[in-house]
Protein backbone atom coordinates (compact mmCIF):
# COMPACT_ATOMS: atom_id res chain seq x y z
CA UNK A 1 0.00 0.00 0.00
CA UNK A 2 1.11 3.36 -0.66
CA UNK A 3 1.13 6.46 1.28
CA UNK A 4 -1.70 8.24 0.70
CA UNK A 5 -0.86 11.44 2.10
CA UNK A 6 -0.95 14.61 0.80
CA UNK A 7 2.90 15.98 0.44
CA UNK A 8 4.76 12.02 0.54
CA UNK A 9 7.71 11.58 -1.22
CA UNK A 10 8.40 8.28 -2.75
CA UNK A 11 5.18 7.40 -1.80
CA UNK A 12 5.39 3.19 -3.17
CA UNK A 13 8.99 3.36 -0.81
CA UNK A 14 10.91 2.25 -4.08
CA UNK A 15 14.21 1.89 -3.29
CA UNK A 16 16.19 3.36 -6.46
CA UNK A 17 13.03 4.51 -8.62
CA UNK A 18 14.79 6.24 -10.93
CA UNK A 19 16.23 3.16 -12.02
CA UNK A 20 12.59 1.83 -12.99
CA UNK A 21 10.16 2.66 -16.30
CA UNK A 22 6.61 2.56 -16.29
CA UNK A 23 4.09 1.58 -18.88
CA UNK A 24 0.40 2.30 -18.84
CA UNK A 25 -0.85 -1.07 -18.85
CA UNK A 26 -4.82 -1.04 -19.15
CA UNK A 27 -7.77 1.65 -17.78
CA UNK A 28 -10.74 0.49 -16.74
CA UNK A 29 -13.59 3.33 -17.15
CA UNK A 30 -16.24 1.64 -15.56
CA UNK A 31 -14.13 1.73 -12.12
CA UNK A 32 -12.22 4.68 -12.67
CA UNK A 33 -8.48 2.08 -12.58
CA UNK A 34 -5.37 2.98 -14.05
CA UNK A 35 -2.99 0.21 -14.20
CA UNK A 36 0.77 0.69 -14.75
CA UNK A 37 3.20 -2.01 -15.31
CA UNK A 38 6.73 -1.21 -13.74
CA UNK A 39 9.64 -2.49 -15.30
CA UNK A 40 13.40 -2.63 -13.91
CA UNK A 41 16.13 -1.09 -15.79
CA UNK A 42 16.11 -2.97 -19.45
CA UNK A 43 13.71 -5.91 -18.27
CA UNK A 44 11.49 -7.74 -20.17
CA UNK A 45 8.83 -9.18 -17.20
CA UNK A 46 7.53 -6.38 -15.05
CA UNK A 47 9.03 -5.85 -11.49
CA UNK A 48 5.73 -4.79 -9.89
CA UNK A 49 2.32 -3.53 -10.75
CA UNK A 50 0.75 -0.11 -9.69
CA UNK A 51 -2.99 0.67 -9.35
CA UNK A 52 -4.65 4.10 -8.93
CA UNK A 53 -8.08 3.64 -7.86
CA UNK A 54 -11.14 6.34 -8.95
CA UNK A 55 -8.93 8.28 -11.86
CA UNK A 56 -10.18 11.66 -12.50
CA UNK A 57 -6.88 13.07 -14.55
CA UNK A 58 -3.99 11.64 -16.12
CA UNK A 59 -1.32 13.85 -17.67
CA UNK A 60 1.51 10.88 -19.00
CA UNK A 61 2.79 9.48 -21.61
CA UNK A 62 1.94 5.45 -22.47
CA UNK A 63 6.33 4.99 -21.37
CA UNK A 64 8.07 7.16 -18.98
CA UNK A 65 11.41 6.53 -16.81
CA UNK A 66 11.02 6.69 -13.02
CA UNK A 67 8.90 5.62 -10.32
CA UNK A 68 9.45 8.36 -7.76
CA UNK A 69 5.80 9.22 -7.23
CA UNK A 70 5.05 12.15 -4.78
CA UNK A 71 2.01 13.70 -3.89
CA UNK A 72 1.19 17.58 -3.85
CA UNK A 73 -0.32 19.55 -1.53
CA UNK A 74 -3.62 20.29 -1.22
CA UNK A 75 -3.52 23.43 -2.97
CA UNK A 76 -1.77 22.58 -5.95
CA UNK A 77 -4.15 19.36 -6.05
CA UNK A 78 -7.14 21.89 -6.42
CA UNK A 79 -5.88 24.04 -8.64
CA UNK A 80 -5.09 21.22 -11.42
CA UNK A 81 -8.85 20.25 -11.06
CA UNK A 82 -9.50 23.93 -11.46
CA UNK A 83 -7.25 23.74 -14.46
CA UNK A 84 -8.52 20.86 -15.88
CA UNK A 85 -12.65 21.22 -15.39
CA UNK A 86 -12.72 19.01 -12.99
CA UNK A 87 -14.43 21.67 -10.61
CA UNK A 88 -15.79 25.08 -10.61
CA UNK A 89 -14.64 28.23 -9.07
CA UNK A 90 -17.27 27.60 -6.62
CA UNK A 91 -15.88 24.99 -4.83
CA UNK A 92 -13.67 27.58 -3.15
CA UNK A 93 -16.31 29.50 -1.63
CA UNK A 94 -17.27 26.61 0.26
CA UNK A 95 -14.58 25.67 2.63
CA UNK A 96 -16.56 21.92 3.63
CA UNK A 97 -16.92 21.23 -0.22
CA UNK A 98 -13.14 22.08 -0.17
CA UNK A 99 -12.31 19.71 2.68
CA UNK A 100 -13.84 17.14 1.19
CA UNK A 101 -12.58 17.22 -2.31
CA UNK A 102 -9.22 16.98 -0.76
CA UNK A 103 -10.11 14.38 1.46
CA UNK A 104 -10.76 11.86 -1.57
CA UNK A 105 -8.59 13.64 -4.66
CA UNK A 106 -4.77 13.02 -4.27
CA UNK A 107 -2.28 14.47 -7.12
CA UNK A 108 0.48 11.79 -7.73
CA UNK A 109 3.21 13.23 -9.63
CA UNK A 110 6.50 11.85 -11.26
CA UNK A 111 8.99 14.10 -12.86
CA UNK A 112 10.47 12.14 -15.39
CA UNK A 113 13.94 13.10 -17.12
CA UNK A 114 11.18 15.29 -19.88
CA UNK A 115 8.49 15.95 -18.21
CA UNK A 116 6.07 16.17 -14.88
CA UNK A 117 3.57 13.28 -14.66
CA UNK A 118 0.42 13.85 -13.11
CA UNK A 119 -2.61 11.99 -12.38
CA UNK A 120 -5.52 12.71 -9.82
CA UNK A 121 -6.86 9.29 -7.75
CA UNK A 122 -8.08 8.63 -4.44
CA UNK A 123 -6.00 6.58 -3.56
CA UNK A 124 -2.57 4.43 -4.93
CA UNK A 125 -1.60 0.13 -4.76
CA UNK A 126 1.76 -1.37 -5.07
CA UNK A 127 1.06 -5.03 -6.57
CA UNK A 128 3.43 -7.78 -6.88
CA UNK A 129 1.29 -9.82 -8.92
CA UNK A 130 -0.94 -8.59 -12.60
CA UNK A 131 -4.08 -7.29 -11.79
CA UNK A 132 -7.00 -9.26 -13.14
CA UNK A 133 -8.23 -7.62 -16.44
Amino acid sequence: MAKNAHNAENVFNISQPELYRCQLYHYHSKLSRLYLRVFKGQMDTPAFFLLFSDVGYLDCPVNWQGANFCTADKETCIQLMLDAGLIGQAVLQFPNAYAALTDYARLYQVQTPSRLVRLIASSATLLQQPPPL
